[in-house]
């Protein structure tokens, strides 16, 4: 017979990973805010950056950090797939940055024996917009 599952070390490597992407992500966002665009190499990082947050999250049942993850993943799919030319760049770094610290918080809460029940809707609907340019 298996062991009893250990999710204690599993949430410990959740947020030591997620930890190690989300300060990632910041350190590209701040890097590219004063361009007129998110270059192809930083969309690329982003978009594996959700990617990997949206399946640990959802693993981890952590359902609002799975769908805001999956958002902003579509989001950087899209750019990087459409090339749309009207993106408000500035509003999107201020998104994206909203997003990193939604998790953040999130995951402070789970660090502290919290549970992570901020709701993300409203950051999703802020985020449908770019979806629709």
């Amino acid at each position: 017979m298996a062991e009893e599952f250990n999710t204690e070390g599993m949430l410990d490597m959740y947020l030591f990973e997620n930890g190690q992407l989300l300060e990632r992500l910041q350190e590209i966002v701040l890097e590219q805010k004063d361009a007129d665009s998110f270059d192809e190499d930083s969309m690329n990082e982003i978009f594996r950056t959700m990617h990997t947050i949206k399946g640990s999250s959802g693993v981890m049942m952590f359902d609002d950090i799975t769908a805001l993850s999956h958002k902003l993943e579509d989001i950087f799919y899209y750019l990087r797939e459409s090339h749309p030319d009207n993106v408000p760049h500035l509003e999107l770094v201020e998104h994206v940055l909203d997003v990193a610290d939604f998790i953040t918080g999130e995951m402070e809460k789970l660090e502290n024996g919290g549970t992570a029940d901020g709701s993300s809707a409203e950051l999703i609907k802020n985020l449908d917009k770019f979806l629709d340019s």
